[in-house]
């Protein structure tokens, strides 16, 4: 699509973020649906032939067969849509085509076994399968684990750098930025990995899931095993029991696993985006760039924006997914057809997220002096560590000292709060703990924490590499 004729796209995937999501087309577009399709009608087709041995096929003729869909073209797929014209049924337009195309390549006793066996949702559980299975691997995961480098980079470099945390939006107790950032890392890692391990069902089961025409044709074949078989060639699942739909389950897993994801880039985008607005985050200012049409000051923090809303996007679709697809019309009506036709926008729109978020962190560093100062502002934050202390020499009413000096109030400074709890200390080395103890230094093991993680993904990567 050029820059002219996206102006008119009708949604902003395939318009003014066409060249980031133009990638997930190879996957999800009408063609690639075609595509997929040709694909597991002729590799369906050769393993049938090599299984019940009605037909030999050569190895040159199943080089041929294979290159219709290796070299399938943007006009092969306008002759499929020409005979989905005449017959309205898409599935059956590939059929034609595929006998078309046996007829040039001087294969014309093969067309009796085109599709045979199967009904119209075999063909599109393997091209959805496949669909999945090849775009997950290719494109989403691959721009995950950058994002996941990234995140990374950010939990290193800043792993003993002080925080002020907040719970419920008041000061809490004091953390590392890296530390904060490593949460998620260590949230992600697991989901990415399950997403990496989901297996995809697909189905070559028949009409209604019974195989009755091939066993009915070739009794003595073991059908059941030959799916298994040939799906699993193709990197699938075979579902062992099923309507004339694959059942939905193995989508929605995968559906669901997204959605956990998401949810969890969308939590970093709002505490980045949080975070950029107490001053304690700052975005690098591009030559060029502006941030308000009328505030010429303004540096927006529109990458955890746009995340967060793409995100919400996904999301809605993922959930619809999850919620429609379990449910059918007995064996199956095409509510569920056309809303398969739109899983990639879901990723589309994840895809986005992703690299949102990839800019948005290559952007912020952190005010190191704000970052102090937000420290300084509260000295009460260390009251948690000074009652523990004393808590640990046996004063049963600690807390409560400190919940009246700390309370709600702010008149107290660091070294003054100190002196009132040393006066209540009765041990030496309490003492000297109380006087060393600041809001810089009571971060506990966040710095450890955030390097045992960051460490953390060194391992998932390797066993990402072993997996390959």
């Amino acid at each position: 699509m050029t820059e002219s004729t996206a102006l008119f796209a009708l949604t902003s995937l395939d318009g003014r973020y066409q060249n980031s999501t133009k990638k997930l087309a190879e996957y999800f577009s009408e063609f690639a649906l075609i595509k997929y399709r040709v694909r597991a009608e002729v590799e369906y087709l050769l393993a049938f032939a090599e299984i019940t041995k009605v037909v030999e096929i050569s190895k040159k003729d199943t080089k041929k067969l294979r290159d219709i869909y290796l070299s399938f073209s943007e006009e092969d797929a306008l002759v499929v849509k020409t005979h989905e014209a005449k017959c309205h049924h898409d599935v059956k337009a590939i059929e034609y085509f595929l006998q078309d195309k046996f007829r040039e390549l001087s294969c014309e006793n093969l067309i009796p076994y085109i599709h045979i066996g199967l009904t119209s949702e075999d063909t599109n559980s393997v091209a959805y399968g496949l669909a999945l299975k090849e775009s997950r691997d290719e494109i989403l995961l691959p721009t995950l684990w950058e994002l996941i480098e990234k995140l990374a980079d950010f939990v290193k470099q800043h792993a003993d750098l002080p925080m002020l945390a907040r719970t419920h939006g008041q000061a809490a107790v004091p953390t590392t930025l890296g530390k904060e950032y490593a949460v998620f890392l260590s949230r992600l890692l697991p989901e990415i990995a399950t997403l990496a391990e989901q297996p995809i069902a697909a189905k070559v089961s028949g009409a209604v899931g019974t195989f009755a025409a091939l066993e009915l044709a070739y009794p003595k074949t073991d059908w059941t095993e030959f799916a298994e078989k040939f799906l699993d060639s193709l990197d699938l699942k075979a579902d062992p029991l099923s309507t004339q739909i694959v059942s939905p389950e193995s989508y929605i897993r995968l559906f669901q696993n997204m959605e956990r994801i998401n949810n969890i880039l969308l939590d970093c985008a709002r505490d980045s985006w949080q975070y950029i607005s107490d001053g304690w985050l700052v975005q690098t200012v591009k030559a060029g760039e502006v941030g308000s049409s009328t505030m010429p000051q303004k540096v927006n923090p529109i990458d955890f924006e746009n995340a967060e809303g793409n995100f919400g996007l996904a999301n809605a679709l993922f959930s619809h997914f999850s919620d429609k697809l379990p449910i059918s019309r007995l064996q199956r009506d095409l509510s569920d057809s056309t809303v398969k036709r739109s899983i990639g926008s879901a990723f589309g729109y994840s895809l986005l997220g992703f690299e949102s978020l990839v800019r948005g962190l290559g952007k912020v560093a952190p005010d190191k002096v704000a970052l102090k100062k937000s420290l300084e502002n509260h000295p009460e934050i260390i009251a948690e560590g000074l009652q523990t202390l004393l808590r640990a020499e046996g004063h049963e009413d600690a807390y409560e000292a400190l919940k009246n000096v700390t309370r709600g109030k702010k008149m107290l400074s660091t070294s003054e709060l100190q002196a009132m709890t040393i006066k209540l200390a009765a041990g030496v080395l309490t003492k000297e703990k109380i006087a060393n103890l600041t809001q810089e230094t009571y971060t506990g093991l966040a710095t450890r924490l955030a390097k045992e993680t960051h460490k953390l993904v060194n391992n998932y990567k390797k066993g990402r590499k072993h997996a390959k």
